[in-house]
């Protein structure tokens, strides 16, 4: 039997580790192939009482209807790797295994990380996916304690040494490709439970490419506070709410909270700003619609507080794929 060569990625993200050849029309013919590119990101949770939620991501499992799965690795560039999106110690990575945990609560916006980029799939219908990843997820509070973070509700994999959680959403692997954005809600996620943290994975799957983001400014009167110098977290956020004239809310089990994004002091622009990203957005004839609304109370997801957060107004926002759309808030 011929076996099919494996196909590294140009960027030296992922590998495919596992892609078996497939029969048919009296003899053996290879699959048609497509690339495959899959980020994640994530809505944020508090600074003022999480630094960093550290995963240490190692493959992804892409499951068909009808013919075997690929299983990619998660194997970065050094260039790849660096602070921003990253648990590491210090500021380059040589490279040498285990590969630093993601970064998840830095990211958001328009950072994310790419467990997989432009490589080649078998085309079909993927009915899930899973991320995998190893022992050893750490949650870093910002008092400087770092906190074991378990998953119950993730599946053993690789004989018990790590978990994966399953994206359940179907997609259509065509010749064009697929590119895929996860979004994890940090905020509705992650739980306090005895002396541990508790991933309890809420997360969107959503197409790259139908994609935009909302993004701007906040005056330093809403933060309530003058930069410092020190640093560049206010304990602030910007909520995203579907639909025009959308009522805000907190977070809470039942609440109508699409995202989140905190709002943070940029040292190179000398301002207040946020981006909420991964936002499915329209055409410029028919863009998505939303509501935002900033906050700068502590917001705890277990519980609806809506009396005790308080927003701005909302404002309204017009979203289209590949797009940022600004909306400033001001006094």
């Amino acid at each position: 039997m011929r076996h099919m060569k494996k196909t590294d990625s140009a960027l030296g993200v992922l590998f495919a580790s596992t892609i078996l050849s497939a029969c048919g029309g009296g003899g053996e013919s290879a699959p048609q192939m497509a690339p495959i590119t899959l980020h994640v990101t994530d809505a944020p949770i508090d600074p003022t009482e999480i630094a960093a939620v550290c995963i240490p991501f190692t493959r992804i499992t892409v499951h068909y209807a009808g013919q075997s799965a690929v299983t990619l690795d998660y194997n970065p560039l050094p260039s790849q790797v660096r602070p921003e999106t990253h648990c590491m110690t210090g500021s380059v990575w040589t490279g040498q295994s285990p590969v630093p945990p993601v970064r998840l609560s830095a990211l958001g916006g328009p950072l994310t990380v790419a467990l997989a980029e432009s490589l080649q799939i078998p085309v079909g219908r993927v009915t899930w996916i899973r991320l995998h990843f190893a022992t050893g997820a750490y949650v870093l509070e910002s008092s400087g304690a770092q906190q074991n973070l378990v998953c119950p509700s993730c599946e053993p994999t690789e004989n018990n040494a790590g978990r994966g959680f399953k994206l359940n959403r179907t997609f259509e692997v065509e010749s064009a490709g697929l590119a895929l954005t996860v979004d994890i809600d940090l905020l509705k996620s992650l739980h306090r439970e005895s002396s541990d943290y508790v991933l309890r994975p809420t997360v969107r799957v959503e197409n790259t490419a139908a994609l935009g983001t909302i993004a701007g400014t906040v005056h330093e009167n809403l933060v309530g506070s003058t930069y410092d110098g020190t640093t560049v977290e206010t304990g602030c956020a910007v909520y995203v709410f579907q639909g025009t004239d959308a009522a805000v809310d907190d977070h809470h089990v039942s609440s109508t909270v699409l995202s989140s994004a905190r709002v943070r002091y940029s040292e190179a622009l000398g301002n207040y700003g946020y981006a909420a990203g991964a936002l499915p957005g329209g055409s410029p004839a028919e863009p998505v619609q939303y509501t935002v609304a900033l906050t700068c109370h502590s917001d705890d997801p277990n519980t609806d507080a809506t009396t005790e957060v308080a927003f701005t107004p909302g404002q309204n926002a017009s979203v289209v794929a590949g797009q940022t759309t600004a909306i400033d808030f001001t006094p």
